[in-house]
């Protein structure tokens, strides 16, 4: 074990809690700096209609088992739930069609099955049954999934299925998303096995059951039980305490806030890109993809049979949003705690600050296929998060004594952080 020593971890969001459990169970001294007043990020709640529901993640993906199995190391199992309400639709400008049971990340792994034919239609699922027949070729983990894709799949596949769902997840065009960031390793079993045989293995490997998971009452209470475990191994917390400036002098880190400058011998940052990005100069700045989450409560019995299963994935073009979840048909709990209304949720990606409740109850409307008036709207709400695609950062140690985590580190969603956590050596 290393000698301890003092850190301070800047960020409360999973991948900063994680980092300072981790850190405190080692025999470290330890303290959290969060910004706002409350932990979570992105893995926090928010008030609607009189209920509190997950302000950003509102599931986890199952993919390697490693969130589920800190979920039964912190005591939660028996808050573990798999999402009902049937599969997930894609509206497109011309067809509607639910997502084929068979894929993983769109990516359609038994061609010829009637949901794909439905999608693709015969002669995109004929070109996209091609592909384990096309030779295998290296692919780069920056290559961009889209080129890659569209070489191996035809257009038919990327447009109708892959590109709906990792701008849904990713919030970024399937052109510009590397390989390698939407799931590591997978460069390597392209060029290995070819794209529908790794996207089949990969599938296999899931977890039976769900390919994503939740908790009853929100994944928010993922980031209760990882603050009280980081305080009952040792960590101090501080909310609504913002770090201005970062500064290494002498082998030691000063970390100015409002309230004064605390010393470190080494810094963890699990910040948002843009906020590390100001704070330490050697990590590279990039632009800031902002999501905004819109929740409405609504009095919509039309809803009551599920139009559109648990969600919907939007085509390019279709609405302003480019998902909505249709909560109360996804979440039994939350039908639950709301047997009157319907909540449903809609995602929009953004590159700077804007109001779309102008927009939601329409593309709601046409996302569910359902006319939906304005008297019908009993509450809405808005959450905007920054920093919602990271990119590949370089350097997860820019400066000797300071370390990148989480969204720092260009990492995305609860697996991607938790498996990371899973193979740190900080503190050891």
């Amino acid at each position: 074990m290393a000698e301890p020593r003092a850190w301070i971890v800047i960020g409360g969001g999973p991948a900063g809690l994680l980092a300072a459990r981790r850190l405190a169970g080692a025999g470290h001294s330890v303290t959290v700096l969060e910004a706002e007043d409350h932990l979570g990020g992105r893995v926090s709640r928010v008030r609607v209609d009189g209920l509190d529901l997950d302000a950003g993640a509102e599931s986890f993906a199952t993919r390697g088992g490693h969130v589920e199995a800190l979920v039964r190391e912190l005591g939660l199992s028996d808050r573990l739930v798999a999402p009902a309400g049937g599969p997930a639709w894609v509206v497109g400008p011309e067809r509607e069609y639910p997502m084929p049971a068979a894929g993983w990340l769109g990516i359609p792994t038994a061609s010829f099955a009637p949901d794909v034919v439905r999608a693709l239609g015969v002669k995109g699922a004929l070109r996209a049954a091609v592909e384990r027949w096309i030779p295998r070729e290296p692919v780069e983990p920056d290559a961009m999934l889209g080129e890659v894709a569209r070489r191996r799949l035809g257009d038919a596949a990327v447009d109708r299925l892959i590109a709906p769902v990792t701008r849904g997840i990713f919030s970024r065009p399937v052109d510009e998303l590397r390989v390698d960031a939407a799931a590591a390793g997978l460069a390597a079993e392209i060029s290995e096995m070819g794209l529908t045989r790794a996207a089949a293995r990969r599938r296999a490997k899931a977890p039976a059951g769900s390919a994503v998971l939740g908790l009853v009452g929100g994944v928010a209470g993922l980031t209760d039980a990882l603050a009280a475990d980081a305080v009952s191994c040792g960590a101090h917390i501080l909310t609504s305490t913002v770090v201005t400036s970062l500064r290494e002098d002498r082998g030691r880190w000063q970390v100015r806030t409002a309230d004064g400058t605390l010393v470190a011998d080494e810094v963890v940052v699990a910040s948002s890109r843009p906020a590390a990005a100001a704070l330490v100069p050697q990590v590279r700045r990039a632009p800031d993809r902002q999501v905004a989450l819109v929740t409405l409560s609504l009095d919509a019995p039309e809803l009551d049979s599920h139009p559109r299963g648990s969600g919907v994935l939007a085509i390019d073009g279709v609405t302003r949003a480019k998902a909505l979840t249709h909560a109360t048909a996804k979440w039994e709990w939350v039908a639950k705690a709301a047997p009157d209304r319907h909540i449903v949720r809609l995602s929009y990606a953004l590159d700077s600050a804007e109001d779309l409740a102008p927009h939601a109850l329409a593309d709601a409307s046409r996302l569910l296929g359902v006319p939906l008036r304005d008297a019908q709207v009993r509450d809405l709400v808005q959450v905007v998060w920054h920093d919602a695609s990271p990119t590949k950062p370089g350097d997860r140690e820019p400066v000797p004594g300071l370390h990148l985590v989480g969204a720092a580190a260009g990492f995305s969603g609860l697996a991607a952080i938790v498996d990371d956590d899973q193979r740190s050596t900080l503190g050891v």
